[in-house]
């Protein structure tokens, strides 16, 4: 078992290494054995991360295709050692060259290594950024931004599949909204054959609503059918509304394929009766809340 000082000087080599390679520029490739298979890299602030080897090199590589270091300086390393995991915190001082702008950042960067057989590998990693920045790399600003953005659109295709219940608000006589609770056809848990009708759609947003053709809300939807979506988790305190203009679904076959075992109960013809109706909305923009921020995602295939 190596010393304390051993082992950290074992490990402040793997990041010289590492970031060596960034000061070149290139040869990504060869750190791969200095990396768990599913380390996570974490953006500063922890409102992103990526998973995988794979992704984390890509990760490296595109970044540092994109700038120039000047200076990559590491000091004050501390470690702390719990079996076959170490926690290695060390001070940055780094400066860099993007698109003839010259930015300049101190901070901390934190790794976690596990042990594997012999060897010490990093399997979590995050900055912590100093004073000196006066604003965020922009590679890395679009990559948390574009990050953050993925990982926003997965939590609320998450939701859509996990809770019972939607909300559609519609449009009165008098410009009024109205909101009524419709059953969520993406519940997987209750309607797991639908599944695939959501996973083959283009509009990964995309809702289907069974109504009562003859009910007061159809003649609303009629008159404006200008509607919003609403789908919420109190508890995660996640809440979002789809925008767009809803239809009304004339494909029998697309009926018939919606059609539960069940139904009769509240369509007793059946799915070919006059009563049974399937409304489709493709919505434009999703907008809400999540993570203690708004978001807005626009669907450039609303169709």
């Amino acid at each position: 078992m190596p010393s304390h000082s051993d082992l950290k000087d074992r490990l402040m080599r793997i990041v010289r290494t590492i970031n060596q390679t960034c000061l070149e520029g290139q040869g990504f490739d060869k750190l791969a054995p200095l990396f768990h298979e599913d380390v996570v890299m974490a953006q500063p602030g922890l409102a992103a991360r990526a998973k995988g080897r794979e992704l984390c090199l890509k990760s490296y590589e595109d970044a540092c295709s994109q700038m120039t270091f000047e200076k990559l300086d590491a000091s004050d390393e501390q470690i702390d050692v719990f079996g076959s995991t170490a926690v290695l915190a060390y001070k940055y001082n780094c400066a860099w060259q993007f698109k003839g702008s010259r930015f300049e950042d101190d901070g901390h960067e934190i790794l976690v290594f596990v042990r594997e057989d012999d060897d010490w590998k990093v399997a979590w990693r995050t900055l912590v950024p100093g004073t000196r920045q006066t604003q965020m790399c922009p590679v890395e600003e679009e990559k948390a931004r574009a990050n953050a953005g993925m990982d926003i659109r997965r939590i609320c295709l998450d939701l859509m599949a996990a809770t019972p219940a939607c909300y559609l608000t519609t449009i009165d006589a008098d410009g009024f909204p109205l909101t009524t609770a419709m059953n969520n056809l993406r519940y997987a848990k209750d309607y797991p054959s639908l599944v695939p009708l959501y996973e083959e759609a283009e509009n990964k947003f995309l809702v289907y609503i069974t109504t009562n053709m003859p009910s007061a809300k159809m003649a609303r939807l009629r008159a404006n059918p200008k509607v919003s979506v609403y789908f919420c988790d109190p508890g995660q305190i996640v809440g979002f509304t789809l925008s767009g203009q809803i239809e009304i679904v004339t494909d029998q076959a697309l009926k018939d394929r919606i059609w539960q075992e069940g139904w009769t109960m509240y369509y007793p013809d059946g799915p070919h009766g006059s009563e049974y109706g399937i409304l489709r909305l493709a919505p434009k923009l999703v907008r809400g809340w999540c993570r203690n921020q708004p978001f807005e995602i626009r669907i450039t295939n609303p169709s």
